[in-house]
């Protein structure tokens, strides 16, 4: 399957596993890559403890790289998180990028609440490939994105796991009015679990699609095994919501997500985040499903079995591909 997405990626597959926190890992991202999708190291890849420093950040992501690289050929990327708020300048970034350029990394996929127009000339001077993905996307902010030189956008929308966005707009309302007003490929993002939900993106007109729930109930994600169980478990009815610092979440109700979520509603945020704040790290990468939250896209519901990531692929381009 050839498109605008695999050929600027030089991949197989418009399949991209998504730059979660916590849990993927150099092992995890070359099994998607191997697969003829693309792999994507997140935040914390590999990682069991939170570093240091931005230069301790750096250089574990360093050895992840390096180990990716021992892994497979395939083209791979990394998460590149732009300055947030007020900021310019983020001694993170800054870090991340000094070590993207040593390792001449070739594609990452850039998060923020805003495209920072200085980030993507210097990413470009070193012929990065920059897939845009907002944290709280609209359509306009989407179409604003467009036209900043990235090469490419994630259209996500509210069904998607992680920090969900501001907005509750869904993948079927944001991803064709986004497509239909853009010129540069569109990946499409949030309750996509199998060939089905792919098959409705590029019906869309998405040239691929982004996928974190379905990748970590697969045997080579570094989640748990009590979280992967957890997402065999859970039906779509049973997660609680709530507004976090960065937009909203949606998790498994746990003990600390139910606590949180009533935190919250008393108009106690400071509290509740003592309880979802390290949530991600603690449920889905050490599997305490009562001091930690396991946050996953709405349509985790659907997932009945523990794949490998080869056959999670193989099992969407077989429909699409009929």
């Amino acid at each position: 399957m050839k498109n605008r997405i695999t050929e600027l990626l030089d991949i197989e597959y418009p399949i991209i596993s998504a730059a979660m926190t916590w849990v993927t890992s150099a092992e995890f991202v070359a099994a998607v890559s191997n697969a003829g999708g693309m792999g994507v190291l997140g935040p914390n890849a590999g990682q069991t403890e939170k570093s240091s420093s931005p230069e301790d950040t750096a250089e574990r992501l360093r050895k992840e790289i390096k180990k990716v690289k021992e892994l497979t050929d395939k083209p791979f990327a990394v998460n590149y998180i732009f300055p947030m708020g007020d900021n310019t300048e983020d001694p993170f970034t800054n870090a991340i990028f000094d070590i993207l350029v040593e390792e001449k990394v070739k594609n990452v996929i850039a998060i923020g609440q805003k495209v920072i127009q200085k980030e993507v000339i210097r990413l470009k001077k070193h012929n990065i490939n920059i897939i845009y993905r907002d944290l709280s996307p609209t359509v306009q902010k989407l179409v604003e994105a467009g036209k900043s030189g990235v090469d490419a956008l994630i259209a996500t929308g509210y069904e998607a796991g992680g920090h969900m966005s501001d907005y509750k707009i869904s993948t079927l309302s944001i991803v064709p009015q986004v497509t239909a007003l853009v010129e540069i490929p569109v990946i499409a993002a949030g309750g996509i679990i199998d060939g089905k939900g792919a098959l409705a993106a590029f019906a869309m007109g998405a040239e691929g699609v982004y996928m974190g729930t379905r990748f970590i109930a697969t045997k080579e994600n570094p989640a748990s095994e009590a979280t992967k169980k957890a997402i065999l478990n859970v039906k779509s009815e049973e997660f609680i919501e709530f507004k976090s610092g960065i937009g909203h979440l949606r998790t498994i109700p746990t003990e600390a997500g139910k606590k949180a979520f009533e935190l919250i509603n008393q108009g106690k945020p400071e509290e509740a985040y003592k309880y979802y704040g390290n949530g991600f790290k603690v449920g889905m990468l050490d599997g305490d499903l009562v001091n930690g939250t396991i946050s996953l896209s709405e349509a985790a519901g659907g997932i009945k079995e523990i794949k490998t990531c080869a056959e999670v692929i193989n099992e969407i381009m077989n429909t699409l591909e009929k």
